[in-house]
């Protein structure tokens, strides 16, 4: 149960940080390095699918 709190905790904090880059000027390098590090997370991910998908 604690494992779950933590989650919804962190999943919490990830989307307010998310919000806050979001309202940031596009040109902010803060946000820049934010939208690198989303296109990153998303093709490693799309590589796991593919991969699981190979395995299954």
């Amino acid at each position: 149960m604690k494992l779950r709190g933590w989650a919804i905790t962190a999943g919490l904090g990830a989307a307010a940080g998310a919000v806050a880059v979001m309202m940031m000027p596009r040109q902010n390098p803060a946000r820049k390095l934010a939208a690198k590090a989303a296109n990153k997370v998303e093709d490693l991910a799309w590589k796991v699918e593919d991969r699981m998908n190979q395995m299954g």
